[in-house]
């Protein structure tokens, strides 16, 4: 990551308060940048200027002005109010994310100026500043050190690996090392879990390598999700569709229907028109959303932005970060290695008595309140905490010399059951070399060079597999040594602990079920490759095709987004960089993070899932997704929702679009068919036809149960239409089915009953319910779908749209509001004969085309 850097370098000595000044002129001040905003009446007018948006809008004056149907009115308006006020919430999301990313700026430092210390605003720092850090810091900017002792600092949300990285004065400082490998560099907004030092202010702001990414969420936009895209074309579509319906059918009656006035024709027109577009798909759409994300949040998954939930189901590619996805982000003791090499469950009665007191003595954790490096924090874990602090109430400490990074080991002088102890723990390369015993349960062994090489080699080779080898060892001693350092030697070797982040017990289950739904599983992280590679393999992804991060900065290595399944030690560039490249090849890619690195690629992944339980607030505010329980099952339950719903969005599209397209059939069929008819539906007619069909029946398949095979699918195309060609074609001949069967009803009570004209329009009128009422349950059951649980709000709202036709048609009270009148059981028997044909023809051929031939 660049970074500009002073041309000048101060000696470690501190500025003077009229340098500090000129140079905060120059450079700014020590902040990230402002969220940009745009006003609220700009952000509502490019919410409403969405084209279902206008199209019910549109939709809404027709009914309220034209036809006097203020309800009706009412009803649209709000579902755009309700849609624009969703979208402005979400939209505040990038501003959210500055805002967490400045929580983490320190609001303070200590800096040496005029040579004296003085503390002073984080703001007013400036390249060149020298400033002081120690354990508990928050680094106010990207420093590099000038000095310190035993500095360890965690990097996690920057790099994303899991152990704290150790940091030394004269280290890497090159901005074109990756962050995780400059260990002479402190980064603004890390931790320092231990030590101390002195570093030169070299970036502030947005100079940083916090303020770069602040800078990507300023100029990443979220793309529209596919179900956006493809319900804007939709209505775009059915919108002019509409408009050549109205002219057609305005035509026809003027032309065809003796004693239509102009202002009827129009009003039939524009009534039709209305009724082609089914505009309750959007509030059907937002309440089949919102339901889907209060299943989701029991399930662990908080959605923050409504239309992930359908993007979920659309991922073909997802992006898992290995620590706390994969893995539970904790250091655990996996097992316990004897000075022989033999492997042990984690059981210190298996070792010399000082090996547990080792583990509790020299150590600087706790678990209650956990503190301390998460490291020790294991070890502590191993004797237990009531153990560790027994030990260290009886054995307080003499002496010590800290763990630095030169050192890799750290020493204690304690009085253990009253014979004075020095006892160590590090690095097996640090500690082996110092030991000429070695601890056997008859007594401590000569332990020689070929020894030593041997467990070294063994201790290499359990490394190679992702774990992290500690050895301990001790010596006793006469006296309290003045210098510690020089008396760790001839040193008993105790044992060794393995120690590893383990995965997550559902992980190879998770990982089985993502790749049977058809996800290619991609883990990146920054941890090394070693650890990576061992952890990918453990839970079932291929890491035979591991490549990092530095080597692709370095050339030495290509990323192919097609092979590359774990990437390690990357950068948030390289993250980025891979999220777009995914999505450049028409991949729809979700991707889970926890750290401020993971922000810039969240935020641009076509759905972001940021780890509730260990996440930064910067990743939850810039993700679309929060799992509250940080869990890759999680993650493949939310996809199966996801999928769900854009299941039952496209049951809800065909039930819509192919009942409005028989109403329009139906209309222009009779002016054609029986022009003696005049108007064969009433403007109110159609409008209650389509509040019906529009209404419960549409709602309870937007919440349909899904089908037990759902994961068992390859994604969803994402570019595919919702309405391509041929979609549009099946659902015009089943929109012609529905409307001949009510056309036959009305015939049949034309030709063979000679029944008045009223009464006609009625059977006419109530077939078409009884039609649209009945395809809903063809198309809830699609063609290829496994086991289906019963949908009882679908029965519910059969029942109950059928009723309320038979209230209009029956009830005199309104039959003159809907131009209706009360039908004999012959009337009745037409109306459901005519009805139910056409669903009748629909299942037939459905039938006939599935079965073998």
């Amino acid at each position: 990551m660049d970074r500009a850097r002073p041309q000048t370098v101060t000696a470690p000595v501190g500025l003077t308060s009229h340098e500090a000044a000129t140079r905060l002129a120059e450079h700014g001040p020590n902040a990230l940048p402002a969220a940009r905003r745009s006003p609220l009446a700009a952000r509502l007018l490019r919410e409403l200027r969405d084209p279902m948006a206008l199209l019910l809008i549109a939709a809404a004056g027709v009914s309220g002005v034209l036809l006097g149907e203020v309800p009706e009115a009412i009803a649209i308006v709000v579902i755009v109010v309700v849609n624009a006020v969703i979208a402005l919430v979400q939209e505040g999301r990038a501003e959210q994310a500055l805002a967490a990313l400045e929580a983490l700026e320190a609001p303070e430092a200590t800096v040496v100026r005029d040579g004296r210390r003085h503390v002073v605003d984080a703001e007013l720092l400036v390249p060149g500043d020298l400033v002081l850090v120690q354990a508990g810091d928050r680094v106010p900017a990207d420093l590099d050190l000038v000095d310190g002792d035993a500095i360890e600092v965690d990097e996690a949300m920057l790099t994303g690996e899991s152990l704290p990285a150790a940091k030394r004065p004269g280290g890497t400082t090159d901005p074109g090392v990756g962050i995780g490998d400059r260990d002479g560099a402190l980064f603004s907004g890390t931790l320092l879990t231990r030590g101390a030092g002195r570093g030169l202010v070299v970036a502030t702001g947005p100079r940083t390598s916090l303020g770069a990414i602040a800078a990507h969420l300023h100029d990443l936009r979220r793309e529209p999700t596919p179900l956006q895209r493809q319900l804007a074309s939709l209505t775009r579509r059915l919108g002019l569709a509409a408009v050549v319906v109205a002219a057609g059918a305005f035509l026809l009656s003027v032309l065809l229907v003796e004693g239509t006035t102009t202002d009827e024709a129009f009003l039939t027109a524009v009534a039709l028109a209305v009724a082609a577009v089914p505009e309750g798909l959007a509030a059907v759409t937002t309440v089949a959303l919102a339901l889907g994300v209060g299943r989701m949040a029991t399930r662990g998954a908080i959605v923050r932005r409504l239309p992930a939930v359908e993007t979920l189901g659309a991922v073909d590619v997802l992006v898992v970060d290995k620590t706390g996805t994969v893995t539970e982000n904790r250091m655990q003791a996996e097992a316990v290695l004897t000075p022989d090499g033999e492997r042990h469950a984690p059981d210190t009665t298996l070792t010399s008595p000082t090996f547990a007191a080792t583990l509790a003595l020299c150590n600087d954790a706790s678990l209650d309140p956990p503190t301390g490096d998460p490291t020790e924090q294991a070890l502590v874990s191993l004797v237990s905490e009531e153990v560790a602090e027994s030990w260290r109430t009886r054995a307080p400490r003499l002496a010590t010399a800290p763990f630095t990074s030169d050192r890799r080991r750290m020493a204690t002088v304690n009085t253990v059951d009253g014979h004075l102890h020095l006892l160590v723990k590090g690095a097996p390369e640090a500690v082996i070399p110092r030991c000429t015993r070695a601890w056997h349960e008859d007594g401590n062994r000569g332990f020689e060079a070929a020894d030593r090489a041997a467990l070294l080699d063994l201790v290499e080779s359990v490394a190679a597999n992702g774990r992290r080898v500690l050895a301990i060892a001790s010596r006793d001693l006469a006296d309290v040594p003045n210098d510690v350092e020089a008396a760790e030697r001839d040193l008993v070797l105790t044992g060794l602990v393995v120690l590893r982040d383990p995965p997550r017990a559902s992980a190879p289950d998770s990982v089985a079920a993502v790749r049977g739904a058809g996800i290619r599983l991609v883990m990146a992280t920054g941890d090394h490759a070693a650890t990576a590679t061992a952890i990918a393999r453990e839970v079932g992804i291929d890491g035979d095709s591991v490549v990092t991060g530095e080597a692709i900065r370095d050339g030495r290595a290509a990323f192919d987004v097609t092979t590359v399944n774990v990437l390690a030690r990357v950068d948030p560039h390289q993250k980025l960089d891979m999220v777009m490249q995914l999505q450049s090849r028409g991949h729809v890619v979700g991707m889970t993070g926890d750290g401020v690195n993971d922000a810039p690629a969240l935020r641009r992944a076509d759905i972001g899932v940021a780890l509730g339980r260990t996440g930064s607030d910067v990743a939850r505010e810039a993700a679309d997704v929060v799992i509250t329980d940080d869990d890759l099952a999680t993650i493949v339950a939310a996809v199966h929702e996801g999928r769900a719903i854009y299941d039952n969005l496209r049951k809800v599209i065909d039930y819509l679009v192919a009942s409005n397209l028989s109403e329009v059939a139906v209309v222009l069929a009779s002016l054609v068919v029986v022009p003696s008819l005049g108007v064969p539906l009433f403007p109110l007619q159609l409008l209650w036809i389509n509040l019906l069909t529009d209404g419960l029946p549409a709602l309870a398949l937007g919440v349909d149960p899904p089908d037990d095979g759902l994961l068992t699918r390859p994604p969803r195309d994402p570019h595919a239409r919702l309405l391509d060609l041929p979609h549009l074609r099946r659902l015009a001949s089943r929109a012609i089915a529905l409307a001949i069967g009510a056309l036959g009803a009305l015939l049949v009570a034309h030709h063979a009953f000679d029944l008045d004209v009223a009464t006609e329009r009625t059977v006419l009128f109530s077939a078409l319910v009884v039609a649209q009422t009945t395809y809903a349950w063809i198309v809830r059951r699609p063609p290829g779908a496994g086991r289906m649980p019963a949908n009882r709000w679908l029965l519910a709202s059969t029942v109950g749209s059928l009723v309320l036709q038979v209230l209009v048609v029956s009830t005199p009270a309104v039959n003159g509001l809907f131009d209706t009148v009360p039908l004999s059981a012959s009337g009745w028997g037409l109306a459901v004969a005519g009805g139910l044909s056409g669903p009748a023809v629909i299942a037939a051929v459905r039938w006939w085309r599935a079965s073998p031939r």
